[in-house]
């Protein structure tokens, strides 16, 4: 995944419900997120201003190969526990351990190595991401500020709301 990969898929996160839904607006003319793209950029040059590039390059691997070995872990841990759910494709058991055991590597060796205090602030970070997650995305807490905020937005950079509507949650049959 490369950086410019990550304004879409703030795009697609913010059309899901999971960023603020202002992220998912595209430029009327040139059909782009610009609104993902300038915050993205500005939330880059925030993280750089107290060190330099190598240091958000360091701290964007970290994170990604972290979350990649979730996303393994979370695939060998549903193929033995949703045997029978269908998938479009099934990998071979052997690729998502192998990649989980370089990811950890990837995730520890550095850690290890060169324990730095910027791996402590990429966990909280992430531990406050959750924290955000639950308020604003589970129990769909919306700021009053928002609304014209959205709207100064949509006027000053030309921006609307996509044509995409998100796809309804299933509803759990467990009461």
């Amino acid at each position: 995944m490369s950086y410019l990969d990550i304004f879409r898929l703030s795009f697609a996160a913010a059309r899901e419900g999971h960023l603020p839904q202002v992220l998912s607006y595209l430029h009327i003319r040139k059909k782009t997120p610009v609104i993902s793209l300038i915050f993205l950029a500005t939330m880059a040059l925030i993280m750089i201003i107290p060190g330099e590039i190598s240091s958000l390059i360091d701290f964007f691997s970290f994170t990604a190969w972290l979350f990649y070995g979730l996303a393994f872990l979370s695939l060998i841990v549903m193929r033995f526990t949703k045997k029978n759910e269908p998938r479009p494709f099934k990998v071979f058991i052997l690729v998502p351990i192998v990649m989980l055991i370089i990811s950890i590597y990837l995730v520890v060796a550095p850690i290890v190595q060169n324990p730095d205090v910027r791996f402590l602030y990429a966990f909280l970070l992430i531990a406050g991401g959750t924290i955000f997650y639950f308020i604003f995305v589970h129990f769909k807490f919306q700021l009053p500020c928002m609304k014209p905020f959205t709207e100064f937005i949509q006027k000053s950079l030309c921006v609307a709301p996509s044509k995409h509507v998100a796809p309804e949650q299933p509803k759990s049959n467990k009461s």
